[in-house]
């Protein structure tokens, strides 16, 4: 398969944040927590902890460059990027490269490649999966009396949404696992996966769950409510670009379109479909600290190379408010100032 992932333009940092969120949700996380965790780099690899061993320092590399050797410096396991995402996944020889064409396809750096003879199955073509509108439609015939129902809407008021909110954005309760449900939906609105969070505060494990596929590189939470207008006088070309769901509802109950990563990083794939929907002009309000700032940066200057007119909203002097549902809470959402700077990071860093 070495002549596939020459083919294929893998960000090895970006990859690992994505095979880090993907594995909490594996059987493999609860005996080695830390995998794909503390990456940082050192020449041409990119260091993280190791999928084959517990550890808290990253002795796990990858190299930069195709076909993405790894190598663990500690144990002495060597592979390739496909049979390290089988392996983590726990998924059968042959289905690594099927994850990483899926995922990393679209930015080739070579020649396009014909992936009909690369997929096993023989289809024509390649086709990113979707779900079926039941699979959320589903939770319609609950038990609305239920506690954890009820527990769901509680959490869901005492943030400042309302049913109303709910409804636009098909937003449900999946009574059995007693989690929230919020459908990820692809720019022109088929379902994509299922992002199911766990109910309030006091839960073990992993807080998010995903049923459906992981492909989500093209994924922006509310572009499908935006791109809906695209043809209309009401036509969207201004959003705020904000991290969770719950952040992209807050700013619908103050008259703000925004959309959301599902997490800190921007993708080629999302800065696209943002343009294919009409958007012109994005407003960056990720998380009001560290972590956020930095993605903040780099967001920034993805969207400035891309053509797109780039804002910051002004959180930085808001102690203790983290993010747009906190904003939402203090009663400051609609009330924040945006600066637009070419400096961001003199902006986010004084």
């Amino acid at each position: 398969m070495n002549n596939v992932l020459e083919s294929i333009h893998i960000d090895i940092p970006d990859f690992l944040e994505d095979i880090r969120f993907d594995y909490q949700h594996s059987g493999n996380f609860s005996s080695n927590s830390n995998a794909f965790s503390k990456i940082h780099l050192i020449g041409d690899w990119v260091m993280a902890c190791c999928p084959n061993h517990s550890e808290s320092r990253a002795s796990f590399g990858i190299s930069r460059e195709a076909p993405y050797h790894c190598n663990c410096f500690y144990c002495g396991y060597l592979g390739t990027i496909d049979k390290i995402v089988e392996l983590a996944l726990g998924l059968e020889e042959g289905q690594g490269i099927h994850y990483l064409l899926a995922g990393y396809a679209i930015e080739e750096k070579r020649s396009v490649v014909d992936i009909a003879n690369i997929i096993a199955n023989g289809r024509e073509k390649f086709e990113v999966p979707c779900m079926q509108e039941s699979a959320i439609e589903k939770f319609d015939n609950q038990d609305t009396s239920n506690w954890i129902y009820q527990s769901a809407l509680s959490y869901l008021y005492g943030r400042g949404i309302t049913q109303h909110a709910m409804n636009v954005y098909s937003i449900k309760v999946d009574v059995q696992n007693a989690c929230i449900v919020f459908p990820q939906r692809t720019r022109l609105g088929e379902l994509r996966f299922l992002q199911k969070r766990k109910i309030g505060n006091n839960f073990s494990g992993a807080k998010f769950i995903n049923e459906g596929s992981p492909i989500k590189k093209d994924i922006l939470f509310g572009l499908n409510f935006i791109n809906q207008f695209r043809a209309t006088d009401s036509k969207i070309t201004r959003v705020r670009l904000v991290e969770s769901p719950l952040d992209v509802i807050s700013n619908y109950r103050v008259g703000i379109a925004a959309v959301g990563l599902n997490g800190k990083i921007l993708f080629n794939t999302q800065i696209r479909e943002l343009a294919l929907a009409g958007v012109r002009t994005v407003d960056l309000m990720l998380d009001n600290d560290q972590a956020g700032r930095e993605a903040s940066v780099i967001a920034h200057k993805k969207l400035k190379n891309a053509g797109f007119i780039v804002n910051t909203v002004i959180t930085d002097n808001a102690y203790g408010l983290k993010d747009s549902n906190d904003f939402l809470m203090a009663g400051w959402l609609d009330k924040l100032q945006t600066k637009n700077t070419s400096i961001l990071g003199k902006l986010l860093y004084t």
